[in-house]
């Protein structure tokens, strides 16, 4: 095991910054997270929920209405499953077995999973386009689907190559020989926004049969980053063991009633989509101009949650980073790019005026 390597970076830590700054940053908008800056509703939690022990069996049923397919396990969060996997895959298996096993993962996406098999003494290897993973040899390949940051989706056409790959290294495979397992892990964190291009819509039938792994959580759309709840979805002959390594209450009372009344929610679902668009129209037209202007950038993708700039270079993006925290805005900064999460309809015209300040120079930085 290798766990003393460096962990990635995250967003969310506007808290840190309080501190880095002496309290200054208590006033920033805080758009490094991309999670939904207008979040479900915390309703109150009855008594009750704080004096028993978790019992997961309500949220099983809400998750099976919400996802059509029940999970088999509930954890938390879906960092919990990225963390569980590797471990999972290492229970017979010695170091010297894991460095001889491929695991894919993408260049640029959600750095906790190649650090969770590395780890684990997997061999990592990092591919830039999905359809890298065509017709090539692996132990696992990790899709992050929409990806963070880039906001890239998968294709129907190439996720069926995929799956037909992954079927027929099933068939060809001896049961006793694990050295030709396949397994496609997918997490779909950012996918609530079109839950009809979830893989749980499509193919709910291949990932009950084969190895097929696919990840969801409530941090990101529903806003729940802090209930840290996630489903994972796959063969049910997995089940008892991913469980079993987990361990029993590995979420909170509170927070499973939380989430199984948010899961619930159809309302407020159908609400929260209608609001996205809207707040996507107003940050395209308006906003995204004048970060074009402060990135010196037009390279910019986008998910519902979030857009993502590419810049030259990684000085490039320190210093943009540094631009937008001189008028109280504070973002994402990756290897060469900058992700921005989407405002609250609410917080649209604080962030315009903000960059307005910085584009005439009244941040202290020369954009010029």
């Amino acid at each position: 095991m290798h766990f003393d390597i460096k962990p990635p970076k995250h967003g969310g830590d506007l808290k840190k910054w309080f501190r880095k700054t002496n309290g200054a940053a208590k006033t920033w908008l805080d758009l490094s997270s991309a999670c939904n800056r207008e979040p479900w509703p915390i309703p109150n939690i009855p008594m009750q929920e704080w004096h028993e022990l978790p019992d997961q069996d309500a949220l099983y049923h809400a998750a099976q209405e919400y996802f059509h397919v029940q999970p088999i396990v509930i954890g938390s969060g879906s960092q919990q499953f990225i963390e569980a996997l590797p471990t999972f895959f290492s229970a017979n298996a010695s170091i010297e077995s894991n460095a001889q096993k491929v695991v894919k993962v993408p260049l640029i996406g959600y750095q906790e999973h190649a650090f969770a098999w590395k780890k684990w003494g997997f061999r990592v290897e990092s591919y830039r386009t999905v359809e890298e993973l065509i017709d090539s040899t692996w132990f696992a390949a990790v899709i992050i689907n929409p990806n963070n940051p880039t906001g890239e989706c998968l294709s129907s056409d190439v996720l069926s190559q995929l799956l037909s790959q992954i079927e027929k290294r099933e068939e060809d495979s001896s049961s006793s020989d694990v050295s030709d397992e396949c397994h496609l892990i997918i997490d779909e964190a950012f996918m609530d926004a079109t839950p009809e291009q979830s893989l749980l819509f499509t193919q709910a039938e291949q990932i009950e049969r084969s190895n097929v792994w696919v990840m969801r959580s409530v941090g990101k759309f529903f806003g729940l980053p802090g209930a840290r709840i996630g489903f994972l979805f796959a063969a049910e002959k997995y089940a008892n063991s991913i469980n079993n390594l987990i361990g029993p209450w590995p979420v909170s009372t509170p927070a499973l009633y939380l989430v199984e009344q948010a899961l619930k929610d159809i309302k407020w679902q159908e609400s929260a989509r209608a609001s996205l668009a809207k707040r996507h129209d107003y940050f395209w037209q308006i906003i995204r101009p004048k970060l074009n202007t402060v990135f010196d950038s037009q390279s910019v993708t986008a998910n519902a949650l979030f857009y993502t700039w590419q810049l030259e270079s990684q000085q490039d993006a320190e210093r943009a980073f540094d631009w937008l925290q001189s008028v109280g805005v504070h973002v994402r900064q990756g290897e060469s790019w900058i992700r921005v999460a989407l405002p609250a309809l609410s917080e649209m015209d604080r962030l315009d005026k903000s960059l307005i300040r910085l584009i005439r120079g009244e941040g202290g930085k020369d954009l010029s």
